[in-house]
C-alpha cells in the first residue's frame, strides 16, 4: 500500500483517534504534576511551613476552622476569643516592636493578663461597696463620666499595668520606651481576650433566654453582632490604652527623678479616654469611633518618638509597601 501524508503517533485510524488523544493529555498532564510536586524537595518544604507568611496566614484562615470543631459554646467562644487576641498581638507586634523586644516576652505579656491579672481584677470587684457602680447607674453624664475614669478606666488601667510593673521591679528590659509601648499593648490584648470570653458567653446566654421565652429568633441577632464587634474591636483598643500607659511607665523606670508625675500622667490619660469610650459609646457608636480614632493617632505619636522615627509611613516598610527585592531590581532611576 501506498503510505499517505504522516500522523502523530498514536493516531492511526478514525476509530482510534479521541481514545489515543485523551489518552496522552492524561499522561501528559500527570508527568507536569509529578514534576511540579517534585521540584520541591525537603529543604523548601521545611523552610516554607516555618516561614512567617505561611504561619501568619495559616493561623488566620484554619483556626476558625479548628476551633469549629471544639466540644461546646464555651469552649468554642474561648478559642474565637484566643484567636481574635493573638491575631491582633502577632500584627501590632510586627508594625510596632521593631525588634526591640522578644515576641516571647510579648506573647507571655498576653497570657499572664489573661489568666493572672484578670482573676485579680475579679477579686476585687467582688469587695463591697462599689460606690462608682452606683454612680454609673444616676443617669447624670457628669457623674457617669466620673464613674467609668475613676471605676473602670483607673482600676482595668492599673490591672493591665500590673506585668509591666513586675519586669520594672525585676528586669531592666522597660528602660526603653517602645518595650513599654509593645508590652503594654500584648498586656491589654490578654485584658480583651479574658474579657471577651465574659461578655460573649454572657451576652449570648441572655440572647438564648429571650428566644426560649418569646419563640422569636430576633433576639439573637443584636447579641451575635455585638459579639463579633467586640471580637474584633475590643483587643485593638484595650491593646492602645495600655500601650499608652505603657510609654510612660517605661519613661518613669528611667527617669526616677519624675517617676510618680510620669505614672500619673499616663494612667490619667488612658484612664480618661476608657472613660470616655464607656460614657459615649452606649449615646452612638460613632463616639466611640471617634474616641477610638483619637486614641490610636496618639498612641502612634509615642510609638514615633519611642523609635526615632520621623514618619507615620516607615511603620509598615515591608507590611504594605512594595518588597525590597522588587525596589532594588527597578533601580534608583525607578519613578
Amino acid at each position: 500500500a501506498t503510505a499517505g501524508p504522516a500522523h502523530p503517533a498514536g493516531i492511526v485510524s478514525p476509530t482510534g483517534a479521541p481514545l489515543s488523544a485523551v489518552t496522552d493529555f492524561i499522561h501528559e498532564v500527570a508527568s507536569v504534576s509529578l514534576r511540579d510536586i517534585a521540584g520541591v524537595d525537603r529543604a523548601r518544604a521545611v523552610e516554607i511551613i516555618r516561614s512567617p507568611a505561611f504561619l501568619l496566614l495559616s493561623f488566620v484562615a484554619v483556626a476558625p476552622l479548628a476551633i469549629e470543631s471544639l466540644d461546646g459554646v464555651h469552649a468554642i467562644l474561648n478559642g474565637l476569643a484566643i484567636w481574635s487576641g493573638i491575631l491582633w498581638a502577632l500584627l501590632m507586634y510586627r508594625l510596632f516592636a521593631g525588634g526591640q523586644i522578644g515576641v516571647v516576652w510579648a506573647i507571655g505579656t498576653v497570657f499572664f493578663t489573661a489568666f493572672i491579672g484578670i482573676p485579680l481584677l475579679t477579686v476585687y470587684l467582688q469587695m463591697p461597696g462599689d460606690i462608682f457602680g452606683r454612680l454609673e447607674k444616676i443617669g447624670f453624664f457628669p457623674l457617669t463620666l466620673a464613674a467609668y475614669i475613676l471605676g473602670v478606666g483607673v482600676r482595668e488601667e492599673l490591672t493591665k499595668a500590673i506585668p509591666l510593673f513586675l519586669i520594672v521591679r525585676f528586669t531592666s528590659r522597660m528602660e526603653n520606651p517602645t518595650a513599654g509601648i509593645v508590652l503594654g499593648i500584648m498586656s491589654g490584648i490578654g485584658f480583651a481576650i479574658t474579657e471577651n470570653v465574659f461578655y460573649v458567653y454572657t451576652n449570648l446566654n441572655e440572647a438564648l433566654g429571650a428566644a426560649r421565652r418569646t419563640g422569636q429568633l430576633i433576639h439573637l441577632v443584636g447579641p451575635i453582632y455585638t459579639n463579633v464587634v467586640r471580637m474584633a474591636m475590643t483587643p485593638f483598643f484595650h491593646g492602645c490604652l495600655a500601650g499608652i500607659f505603657g510609654y510612660f511607665i517605661a519613661l518613669a523606670a528611667v527617669d526616677r527623678a519624675r517617676r510618680w508625675p510620669l505614672l500619673v500622667a499616663g494612667l490619667a490619660i488612658a484612664a480618661t479616654l476608657h472613660g470616655l469610650f464607656d460614657t459615649l459609646v452606649p449615646r452612638s457608636p460613632l463616639w466611640g469611633v471617634l474616641v477610638e480614632g483619637v486614641t490610636f493617632f496618639l498612641l502612634l505619636t509615642y510609638v514615633l518618638k519611642a523609635r526615632g522615627l520621623t514618619s507615620a509611613s516607615e511603620l509598615t516598610h515591608g507590611l504594605f509597601g512594595p518588597p525590597p527585592t522588587t525596589a532594588a531590581a527597578e533601580g534608583p532611576g525607578a519613578s
